[in-house]
């Protein structure tokens, strides 16, 4: 390893060598410096900004739950649904002023806990009872509209990714107020929220994708399994894991990958439970299980690094 001063000799050497000037060099420094104490403030005023929201929602939660039992239907209307449209303008206004640009993520994720909670209270409040699906469909479809409108407007992927969580939480809601079975609703949902995430990847907004894959896939194939399991077909889980690895790589997801390796590691270990656990050979199969499982995992990382590096 070079020494300082031999360093500092070939720094010389390439200034004149490239008939560099001291004064072009301490630009060059002056400029990284300034480049690195704006990356420091950036991320002190996201923490501040996290740690600040994290204080609002705490101190209007704890308002709130102290004083609820004495408050009537208009001060509960107003803490709940009141101070979350407060919030949501206020990150609408911080989202256009660099000075307070950090702040909108934790106001946004604020404001979108309390204004449904605020709806549902003003249902709860005025109606005489009924089917709750309907009072939460309500909910949910209001704040669908609200934050996808103000992300058409504004183009933030937090608005996105909240317009997407109440668009998922409406449907939900929709699919079992039919009756449908939970397994199929959550293979639907999951396989909605892959398909979105899919393409969510060609546009700008794909920082949002990574929690999608990872609560899409272990939906879809929760509800999968749920459905096919002590079926006939019950071995085609395989068949959709695998096809979940080949997908992670043509997207280059590896969150996607992760589910669905241990979608078909928890398969394997299931199958071989209910099937090997009373036979003389088991610990043999362990064995092997235990070989299968390090290949599929090394697999998995030199696919990691060869189609997603």
């Amino acid at each position: 390893m070079a020494t300082k001063d031999e360093a500092l000799e070939k720094i010389l050497a390439i200034m004149h060598s490239q008939n560099l000037t001291v004064e072009d060099v301490e630009a060059v420094v002056d400029t990284s410096r300034r480049q690195l104490s704006d990356h420091r403030s950036r991320f002190l005023s996201g923490i501040l900004g996290l740690l600040g929201g994290v204080f609002v929602f705490s101190g209007i939660s704890i308002f709130i739950a102290l004083n609820w039992d004495v408050m009537n239907t208009a001060a509960r209307i107003i803490s709940t649904l009141g101070s979350g449209l407060a919030v949501f303008i206020i990150a609408l206004v911080a989202a256009e002023d660099e000075r307070y640009v950090k702040a909108r993520v934790p106001l946004y994720l604020i404001a979108s806990a309390l204004q449904p909670t605020g709806i549902l209270v003003a249902i709860d409040e005025f109606s005489s009872g009924g089917d709750w699906h309907h009072a939460v469909l309500i909910t949910a479809a209001l704040m669908t509209f609200q934050q996808a409108t103000a992300f058409w407007q504004k183009r933030d992927s937090v608005l996105l990714f909240t317009s997407i969580f109440f668009l998922i939480w409406f449907s939900a809601v929709l699919l079992d107020l039919f009756g449908a079975d939970e397994g199929f609703i959550a293979l639907f949902l999951g396989s909605c929220i892959l398909a979105m995430c899919i393409a969510i990847e060609r546009t700008p907004y794909r920082g949002v994708t990574s929690f999608w894959y990872f609560m899409g896939g272990f939906a879809f194939f929760g509800g999968l399994f749920t459905l096919i399991q002590h079926t006939v077909i019950e071995l085609l889980f395989i068949s959709a894991a695998c096809g979940g690895v080949i997908l992670s790589t043509y997207i280059r997801s590896r969150i996607l990958l992760f589910v669905s390796t241990v979608a078909l590691l928890g398969y394997i270990s299931y199958f071989t439970s209910e099937h090997f656990v009373d036979s003389f050979g088991w610990p043999i199969v362990l064995m092997f299980l235990g070989l299968v499982l390090i290949g599929l995992s090394s697999a998995a990382l030199r696919v990691s690094r060869r189609y997603m590096t």
